[in-house]
């Protein structure tokens, strides 16, 4: 397994085909199912990425591409996480094997980087009509749903790792 480097000194290894975003992606073609999303470019995750505590890994494709995309960020920092937040999850339409990727860049976030740094928890703030696809993999509601005027009802998940 390939290992990355987070923040300034943490390697954490991630399963073959997985990596970090790089600024070459940024001219990759990327499609979500959702039209929201669509407004998303990689250039936007790229950028997001170069942010204190962001990080962002993509599964790549077969063909050169990718096959999706998962960004979240560091609570309380890079350097002593409590927890996980993840912000975004992509599966790339455009890519023909990219069926699954959401759940295996999601299994890669729990497997690898929650447990290298030794995070017990992860959260997910999901459009409401995720919930029981979120559910399915082991998130419990928590707390109070809200409105987003882009995104509509948004709920909070957590899951113990």
């Amino acid at each position: 397994m390939p290992g990355v480097v987070i923040g300034h000194s943490i390697t954490v290894q991630l399963p073959h085909g997985y990596r970090l975003i790089r600024q070459s992606d940024t001219g990759k073609e990327f499609v979500s199912e959702d039209k929201k999303m669509r407004d998303y470019r990689l250039s936007y995750f790229y950028d997001w990425s170069r942010e204190d505590n962001n990080i962002v890994i993509v599964k790549e494709s077969h063909n050169g591409g990718l096959d999706g995309v998962v960004m979240f960020h560091l609570e309380p920092n890079i350097e002593h996480p409590d927890r996980i937040v993840i912000e975004m999850l992509a599966r790339n339409y455009a890519s023909p094997g990219s069926s699954g990727s959401g759940y295996d860049l999601l299994r890669v976030v729990e497997n690898n980087v929650a447990k290298r740094l030794q995070v017990r928890r992860i959260d997910i703030e999901a459009v409401k009509n995720l919930e029981g696809y979120y559910n399915s993999l082991g998130y419990e509601k928590t707390g109070e749903n809200y409105y987003d005027s882009s995104w509509k009802e948004i709920i909070n998940m957590t899951k113990r790792v």
